[in-house]
């Protein structure tokens, strides 16, 4: 019961941090005259996958993210874990969301 005081101060900061982040998405697009939802978010979210599980590159590349994930969270973990957990959460959300990208999406290997 006492570290539930801690977990409600993560839980609104991540929660701070979240809601600031798409804050300043739709301000940018709404500056630059783009729809703040546009086809593209449509099909990241809702459309087909464009991974194909059946070739072994797509097993190579998977290995590589989760080897590239779990350095780099152990390494931000070392590194940001005494600002918090809201922090630490979202940075390792962005970087693990970055390397799945960029190794599934288009291949490291």
């Amino acid at each position: 019961m006492e570290h539930l005081g801690h977990l409600l101060w993560e839980l609104i900061t991540f929660s701070t941090i979240l809601f600031a982040g798409l804050g300043l998405l739709v301000l940018r697009r709404r500056v630059s005259d783009k729809p703040a939802f546009t086809d593209r978010d449509r099909q990241l979210f809702f459309g087909r996958p464009e991974i194909k599980l059946c070739e072994p590159k797509f097993y190579i590349n998977f290995g590589i993210a989760v080897f590239l994930c779990y350095w780099a969270g152990l390494l931000e973990y070392l590194l940001l874990a005494r600002f918090g957990a809201g922090i630490l959460a979202t940075a390792q959300l962005l970087t693990f969301l970055s390397i799945v990208k960029k190794s599934l999406g288009q291949g490291i290997a």
